[in-house]
């Protein structure tokens, strides 16, 4: 397996400590293989019994937390029934775990004993789990406003958290600079970390009886599960083990939306904004750096993105309070998309929750009990 730069196509070997290419584009990964079918009989329920679909080292010892194969269930919202992925019901809460995993295990892989990240709150607490269960030193750059709960969740990970006024994209220009020779293990910028979302793909063929939804809502930031997610359903139908590819649907916050902002107006990379603090946070990504292959990935799957406003976050939050899902707001954007559906796109829908509500818990009882 080899890195291939998106923009220019220079290639790299997975042994080059890089996250992107000299010309400043994002990297892909040159994969075609898929896990035997032999393996689903494994008893491991953990995102490695897909292994083989990682493309990954064949010695490369995994770094797991027991991540991956959760809940999916069906509940009727508004009148409608619909499939509910509780993927923040991972190791660290939140489904940042499946990229996290696999990431760290190629650090750790690579010899490598030292990464830093930028993160609002999620992909930081994984990154710092992960490389804790690895003995790897962390160092987390973090927007001013990231929430107490998942501050002290990585801290308690034994990670150096650096906190940077401003917005997410401040973080992020900020752990870039301090990388210098140490090892930036971003999940907005590595073509790992996506990878770990092909396993989403495949549990949800799993659990609907080996065939695939007809439409799949994902709260969209960086994107990267919305990539991953794709080449999980790509691979499958490549392995003629599935048909149809279904829509992706993803879903952006009002306040940031690059994304959707460049979708509808037929841009193949994001859109420059002016983006607003969300309730949201975890989706506020300003300039996602792999949006050229999220956009992509919608398109040739006949999706679509849809944004958000906050009011509307705040109602879908309190309808999965209202179920016994404690999701944070950023998971409640998915079903807020999903209730500006036509009412016969509604049906079956699965509806991917991304973090636990748990992790902010302050800003919750604020929001909901002033």
């Amino acid at each position: 397996m080899r890195y291939s730069c998106y923009s220019c196509g220079k290639k790299y070997p997975l042994t080059e400590k890089i996250f992107r290419c000299s010309c400043g584009s994002f990297l892909e990964i040159e994969n075609s293989d898929m896990f035997p079918e032999k393996a689903l009989e494994n008893s491991d329920r953990t995102i490695w019994r897909y292994r083989e679909a990682f493309g990954l080292p064949r010695d490369l010892v995994p770094v797991s937390l027991g991540e991956g194969h959760s809940p999916l269930i069906k509940k009727k919202i508004d009148g409608t029934d619909l499939y509910l992925k509780l993927d923040f019901l991972q190791p660290t809460g939140s489904f940042k775990d499946r990229g996290a995993s696999l990431l760290i295990s190629l650090v750790k892989h690579l010899g490598i004993t030292v990464v830093i990240e930028d993160s609002s709150g999620n992909a930081g607490a994984a990154i710092a789990a992960y490389s804790a269960a690895a003995n790897i030193n962390c160092r987390v750059f973090v927007p001013g406003y990231t929430p107490d709960g998942k501050l002290m969740q990585m801290k308690f990970y034994n990670a150096e958290v650096v906190k940077i006024p401003g917005k997410r994209q401040d973080a992020n220009d900020a752990a870039i600079e301090a990388s210098g020779n140490t090892y930036y293990a971003s999940h907005l910028w590595n073509p790992i970390f996506p990878l770990g979302f092909k396993s989403t793909a495949y549990e949800l063929w799993e659990d609907l009886g080996r065939k695939l939804p007809a439409l799949v809502i994902i709260p969209l930031g960086s994107g990267g599960n919305v990539e991953g997610i794709y080449l999980g359903f790509k691979s499958l139908i490549q392995a003629g083990l599935a048909h149809r590819m279904p829509w992706l649907i993803g879903i952006q916050a009002e306040k940031c939306s690059p994304i959707h902002t460049a979708f509808i107006h037929g841009l193949d990379d994001s859109a420059e904004i002016e983006v607003e603090t969300t309730v949201a946070e975890g989706i506020a990504v300003q300039r996602p750096p792999r949006a050229k292959a999220v956009l992509k990935a919608l398109r040739e799957c006949g999706g679509f993105t849809l944004s958000v406003s906050e009011e509307e976050i705040l109602s879908a939050a309190r309808s999965l309070f209202s179920i016994g899902i404690f999701a944070e707001p950023t998971s409640a954007a998915a079903l807020a998309g999903w209730r500006k559906l036509k009412p016969h796109d509604k049906r079956d829908a699965v509806l991917i929750l991304t973090g636990s509500g748990l992790k902010e818990t302050n800003k919750l009882s604020k929001i909901f009990t002033a």
